[in-house]
């Protein structure tokens, strides 16, 4: 047995295998060779275990030739898309075979479905290739749907499995669309993509409206009515329709209007088409329309409008008189285009002519053909005839009026007969006239016949104006029958009724005239016949409305006994009765006056108005007794002239056309007749719809650019009334003036406003006219840029209330503080000038005489009313006071010992209490030169005791010029009382009111007196002068707590002089006031000046000013300008114009002292009075007279700004 030895060995390397995914497969791989043979699987170069997988199976089975290895997949998978090898080894070596496994599937869903560009009927999309499940794509399809049906009714477009963009078309306009995808291979279809949904472009509607209706509402109004087109032809949504209208068979286009959509469901829209031809025929068409545009039209509904009124009236109209009593009229028809329908019949109005006006007397015939002929007419009667065309609108125009009269016939018999006895041998017989005459009367014919006889009828012929016959020669007592008739130009007519009389000797009073109805016109007379007979004469009176007439300037009996009234007016109308009586019988008739006036004031009411036309309706006055003709309608405008329109007294209503819209006007109305014209109604106020201009809005009225502004007028409302013209003015923001750019701009156009600035603001000022009134409006606006840019907008505030202010104001503490602060500085200053100025008025006039001390003797500290009445106290307005106005005590208030302390116009008198005064011991001060006391007068003056009435020295007080302004009336107004000694006399060449050095000539003045110097001032005061200069040092302090500290404090001050030589020294009053304490400069510290020169040099009083120093005499301050010397009292008027009418009308006390009380020793020098110490009676009524009249003077020079210089003033 031979044994070969041979390695496994597969006949078949390499295969494809499919299956379908999720079905079973089995992959087998033959190896031949030696046996035993051993096969492996691989799957992708990966050892295939089934152990990890349960689906995978592997059995073998052994051939002859070899073994079979078979490898089952339950269902297969996407996975299993792999290559599988088989491995087969022996003890001779291996070999392996593959098979390639495919899986194939249904694709998978397409995906990122994309809408590439749509319009109103179609779409392209475009997508991305899915994967296609190991098999080729066949197609895909395109499914799509409107977004409210459901899935199962679609529609499909089929596409190529190699492409990935298609179009979908036959879409509807603006309908929303949901579509989808699905891949196709020979496996299956994949599942639909995600659905994209759509919605297509609008296109114009594609459909028309349907249930066209055309009716007429009235003569010149249609109404349209129609239903929308079929909704799946609106292709969008439909925003109105478009209804035009046109004359039929015309070539004319269609006038189109506008109307809104209905949005509810099945509603019909309508439109009433106006102003309309009357009875013609029109064309309608209607398209609906959306945002992309109209539809097609309708098909044309043609209709006529209603039938109106004949707008002529017939032509040609003519009578003719056929024969007593009828009339032939004729006419032609009006014309087609003015007929405003069909012509059906034609109306004749005709009337007698005096009647016509009368409608109730009118008569209407009616007729188809184009004449008739009138029957039944009065005999010889004026007619007046009009005619009309009427159709189913109604009745026509009147023609013209025209006038036929009947002809003449026989008259009708007289209308009434009596026979009244006049006497034995006489009968009066009377008549009235017949009813109807039927022609103009020629005669009466009087028929007479003995009653009971066959005697002959007698005839008498009478003119037709006798209304009466005396029939005479008949036989007493015997009756006679008699009758009348009257004749015209045809012949005579019938005969009245007969009545019997017969002659008597007994004649009873009776009256032949007839009860009758009289009519009388306006302004005319009339006359009211009263014949009566009887024997004796009967007496005749008349009665007017029941009253008994009594004769006057109007009114009077005839000597026939007729009635004359003159001139008769509406009031006269009524009855009148005739009475006539005798001793026999009574007889009376009435007749019934009408008087035929103009007519009285109609009614006029305002019916409708339009925006040119008013609608009035006229109504006559109820007492009218003529017949109204017609109405004068008068009109005006309320700043125009009167108008007036003629109106029928058939037209009720009546337009006044043609007016101005907006208007106010008055409008009244007259009536007439065949009389005149009639008293005017009451005026009608109304006025035409219509208002002013109203405005536009900013954005649709102005377009602005760089450099202009465009202006769109058709963007203002009108009012109703239609525009004239605007007027345009411009400025820039920050001018004033206007400048008008155009006064006449037509409404219909656009107006640019040229050559303005770029980046600029500017006011724009338009006035828009029309026949209401005008409208102003005001517009700001900024140009643009060069390069078309905004600028920054106008940083004005809006507008807040009063709450929104208070509230932002009150949160605004940066504000509110320094306002608060300032507003409580202001009334603090507001307080104090009241103070100083109520302090001020209470001391302005008064003079305070000042008690002199010794040099041990200062004011009482604890008596500070006294340091008040002492001080001066400055007026707030900074003028000087009228110091030689000043009302001072008289040397008799002085003795009677009126006023205390302090009282209005006083003086203070130290002499009535005692004890104001306190000695204190002078502290020796080094001085140098003469000390005080030796060089002039008697010591004893300086320390005597106060409480000595009789010993004080002789001293003047009086107000020097500075220290106003400074002076605070509670710190620097005390005083001190420094005495004089009795200086040289006579003049003093040079400035006399300074202190000289002893012994110079003019050390003091020659006049005594004592000067009162203000305690607070530091500062030296200089002679402006003589360059002298006295200076006060502070003497040793007192352990005062009340005191400032610093040695610069106010002390008790020495007088000294500047040159050395002491004048006088010793304490004075300090003040402890803690508020002096103020800074050097704080202190009186202003410049003084002034023009006093040469009058001063003769006033007799010593000066005393001087300097204040802060520390010795041998340390001065530093020094200011010396203030002016005070105005003089009592030098001579002539020298010192201060003095004008402002002396003081009293003497100070030190003057009583001198001339009438007891006299001390008040210096060792005696000088002889001056002239002008010595007054006579008649120089001191001078003074007072003047001093009366000074005050008013001082109030004249202050109110025209003149008055004295302010200075800083100190009291002396």
């Amino acid at each position: 047995m031979i044994s070969v030895q041979a390695p496994p060995e597969f006949t078949e390397k390499l295969r494809n295998q499919t299956a379908r995914r999720g079905e079973p497969a089995v992959l087998q791989c033959e190896a031949k060779g030696e046996k035993p043979i051993g096969i492996l699987w691989n799957m992708n170069n990966m050892r295939l275990d089934p152990k990890n997988d349960n689906r995978y199976t592997i059995r073998e089975e052994i051939l002859s030739t070899g073994v079979m290895s078979s490898l089952s997949i339950k269902r297969t998978e996407r996975s299993d898309s792999a290559l599988f090898t088989c491995v087969a080894t022996n003890a001779f070596g291996s070999d392996d075979a593959s098979i390639n496994m495919i899986v194939q599937e249904v694709p998978e869903m397409p995906y990122a479905l994309k809408v590439l560009d749509k319009s109103g009927r179609s779409v392209q999309l475009s997508w991305a290739q899915p994967y296609d499940g190991n098999s080729p794509l066949d197609r895909y399809i395109i499914e799509f749907k409107r977004s409210r049906a459901s899935w199962s009714e679609i529609d499909r477009v089929i596409v190529p499995g190699h492409t990935t963009e298609a179009q979908v078309q036959k879409l509807s306009p603006a309908t929303t669309y949901n579509i989808r995808i699905v891949a196709e291979n020979a496996i299956g279809t994949s599942q639909s993509s995600e659905a994209v949904t759509i919605i297509t472009a609008e296109e114009a509607p594609s459909g028309k409206p349907q249930n066209i209706k055309v009716e007429p509402v009235n003569q010149t109004t249609m109404r349209v009515t129609w239903k929308p087109p079929p909704r799946t032809e609106w292709n969008g949504e439909i925003l109105g329709y478009y209804v035009g209208y046109k004359l039929s068979n015309t070539n004319s286009s269609y006038v189109f209007e506008t109307i809104n959509f209905i949005t509810e469901e099945g509603k019909e829209h309508n439109l009433e088409l106006q102003n309309l031809r009357v009875y013609t025929q029109y064309s309608v068409v209607i398209q609906a329309f959306n945002k992309i545009g109209a539809g097609p039209l309708s098909e044309e509904e043609k209709q006529f409008t209603a039938e109106g009124t004949p707008s002529q009236p017939p032509s040609d109209t003519a009578c003719t008189t056929l024969t007593s009593q009828t009339i032939r009229v004729g006419w032609v028809s009006p014309p087609l285009e003015s007929a405003n329908g069909v012509i059906k019949t034609y109306k004749v109005v005709y009337a007698p002519s005096d009647e016509w006006y009368d409608e109730t007397k009118r008569h209407y015939k009616k007729t188809a053909s184009s004449d008739t002929v009138l029957h039944g007419l009065k005999k010889y009667t004026n007619y007046t005839m009009q005619v009309l065309a009427t159709t189913a609108g109604g009745d026509g125009v009147r023609s013209v009026p025209i006038h036929c009269q009947t002809e003449p016939d026989v008259p009708e018999a007289p209308t009434d007969v009596k026979a009244l006895v006049m006497g034995n041998a006489a009968i009066l017989v009377s008549w009235r006239p017949p009813a109807q005459p039927n022609g103009i009367i020629t005669q009466y014919t009087v028929y007479s016949k003995a009653e009971g006889a066959e005697t002959e009828t007698k005839t008498q012929k009478v003119p037709h104006y006798q209304m009466s016959f005396e029939a005479t020669e008949l036989e007493k007592n015997k009756p006679y029958e008699f009758w009348v008739t009257a004749s015209t130009t045809i012949g005579e007519g019938q005969q009245s009724k007969s009545i019997v009389a017969m002659p008597s000797d007994q004649v009873p009073a009776k009256i032949a005239s007839f009860d009758d109805t009289f009519t009388a016109t306006f302004k005319e007379d009339a006359k009211m016949p009263c014949l009566a007979v009887g024997a004796p004469q009967p007496e005749i009176t008349w009665k007017i409305k029941g009253v008994e007439f009594s004769a006057n300037d109007r009114m009077r009996v005839l000597p026939d006994g007729s009635l004359l009234i003159k001139s008769v007016n509406r009031q006269d109308a009524g009855d009148y009765s005739c009475h006539a009586e005798n001793s026999i019988a009574k007889d009376s008739i009435t007749h019934k006056l009408i008087v035929l006036a103009p007519p009285q004031s109609p009614h006029v009411t305002l019916s409708a108005t339009t925006t040119d036309a008013l609608t009035v309706k006229l109504k006559p006055h109820e007492g009218d007794t003529a017949p109204l003709h017609g109405y004068t309608l008068h009109y005006k405008p309320e700043f125009g002239e009167w108008e007036t329109s003629e109106v029928s007294v058939d037209s009720q209503k009546h337009n006044i056309e043609g007016l101005l819209c907006g208007s106010r006007y008055q409008v009244y109305a007259t009536g007439f007749n065949n009389i005149g014209a009639g008293e005017a109604s009451d005026i009608l106020n109304t006025r035409t719809k219509g208002q002013k201009p109203k405005l536009p809005e900013k954005p649709r009225f102005i377009e602005v650019s760089s450099n202009s502004v465009s202006l769109h007028f058709k963007a203002w409302k009108d009012g109703g009334c239609p525009m004239s013209h605007f007027v345009v003015e411009s400025k820039k923001r920050d001018q004033i003036e206007w400048n008008q750019i155009s006064n006449n701009v037509k409404p219909d156009n656009n107006y640019v406003v040229l050559d303005l600035e770029p980046a600029t603001w500017y006011n724009l000022r338009i006035t828009a006219h029309n026949s209401a009134g005008f409208t102003v409006a005001e517009y700001d606006f900024a140009t643009l840029t060069v390069t078309g840019g905004t600028i920054a907008p106008s940083r004005d505030l809006p507008e807040l209330s009063a709450e929104d202010t208070i509230r932002i104001i009150l949160s605004n503490l940066n504000l509110v503080v320094p306002v608060v602060a300032a507003l409580l500085v202001i009334i603090i200053a507001i307080i104090v000038i009241c103070i100083l100025r109520s302090k001020g008025n209470h001391h302005k006039d008064d003079v305070v005489y000042n008690q002199t001390m010794g040099p041990g003797a200062t004011l009482d500290k604890r008596r500070p009313d006294l340091r008040d009445e002492l001080g001066y106290i400055a007026p707030p307005n900074r003028k000087l006071p009228p110091v030689p106005g000043s009302n001072y005590n008289t040397c008799d208030r002085i003795k009677r010992g009126r006023g205390g302390l302090r009282s209005n116009h006083s003086t203070w008198d130290p002499r009535r209490n005692p004890n104001l005064y306190e000695e204190l011991k002078a502290p020796p001060v080094p001085m140098h030169g003469n000390h005080y006391g030796h060089a002039h007068g008697n010591a004893e003056c300086h320390y005597r005791h106060p409480g000595m009435e009789d010993e004080i020295c002789p001293y003047a007080t009086f107000h020097l010029l500075g220290f106003r302004e400074e002076m605070d009336p509670t710190k620097a107004m005390n005083f001190q009382t420094f005495p004089h000694q009795n200086g040289h006399a006579g003049p003093v060449p040079g400035h006399a009111g300074t202190m000289l050095p002893p012994g110079h000539p003019g050390h003091v003045h020659s006049r005594s007196g004592s000067q009162s110097m203000p305690r607070a001032n530091r500062y030296q005061r200089k002679n402006s002068q003589g360059g002298q200069s006295s200076i006060y040092t502070p003497a040793p302090e007192y352990d005062d707590p009340a005191n400032c500290a610093e040695e610069d404090q106010y002390r008790r001050y020495t007088r000294v002089n500047s040159q050395g030589g002491s004048l006088y020294s010793g304490p004075g009053p300090e003040y402890d006031d803690p508020a002096n304490c103020a800074p050097e400069e704080d202190q009186y510290g202003s410049q003084y000046g002034g023009p006093y020169g040469q009058p001063y040099d003769h006033y007799g009083s010593r000066g005393s000013m001087g300097r204040r120093s802060i520390g010795s005499a041998r340390n001065p301050g530093n020094g200011s300008p010396e203030p002016p010397p005070p105005p003089p009292r009592n030098h001579d008027m002539s020298n010192s114009s201060f003095n004008d009418s402002k002396e003081s009308n009293e003497i100070s006390e030190a003057e009583c002292d001198r001339d009438h009380g007891p006299r001390g020793n008040y210096g060792a020098v005696k000088r002889s009075p001056q002239p002008k110490d010595q007054r006579t009676t008649e120089e001191m009524r001078k003074l007072i007279e003047r001093n009366e009249t000074g005050p008013k003077q001082l109030q004249l020079q202050q109110a025209n700004g003149a008055g004295f210089t302010a200075y800083d003033t100190m009291a002396v």
